[in-house]
């Protein structure tokens, strides 16, 4: 199932998904990645930024995003009380195997986990998929909580692009 409250991300999706970013859950609310008002959002276009320079306009850096077949989905598709630890890991232990199923149809090539904890249900989504698509998979620190964290998130996701060398297509 794709996320259906969500019909925005589908016209970001690539044609060729080469790296997937996935995130713990949507945010609550009307905040959207792929409507340029989170956090998320400008921790990776910050990232770009460094990566490719300055962007005029959310729409530029969503072009080159999807350009370079980058894309962003969630372990869990609806959003989750971030504090209530419980739920959250219902919540993403129920997401590994939809998430197994999307993966079948991205085939990536690289694998972003936007939070170090998403690492075990991420992994085990992937193993569930079969895929053998995937070169990369690394988890960055999620952007949240300290400017530390952020600037750690920022350089990760830089220095994973830069080794990948994915480039983005006129």
């Amino acid at each position: 199932m794709m996320h259906t409250h969500d019909p925005e991300r589908l016209k970001h999706k690539p044609e060729k998904v080469k790296v997937l970013f996935v995130g713990e859950a949507p945010a609550v609310g009307a905040r959207r990645f792929y409507l340029g008002n989170t956090n998320l959002f400008r921790t990776v276009k910050s990232a770009f930024a460094e990566l490719y320079g300055d962007f005029k306009s959310n729409e530029e850096f969503f072009g080159l995003f999807k350009s370079m077949g980058c894309y962003i989905d969630h372990l869990s598709t609806e959003p989750v009380n971030k504090e209530d630890m419980p739920a959250r890991k219902l919540a993403r232990n129920a997401g590994i195997s939809p998430l197994s199923e999307r993966l079948k149809i991205y085939q990536p090539e690289i694998v972003i986990i936007l939070m170090k904890d998403l690492q075990k249900e991420v992994t085990s989504a992937v193993e569930l998929s079969g895929i053998q698509s995937i070169k990369k998979m690394e988890a960055v620190p999620y952007p949240a909580g300290s400017d530390t964290n952020r600037k750690n998130c920022i350089m990760a996701i830089v220095a994973i692009l830069k080794n990948a060398e994915i480039i983005p297509e006129d």
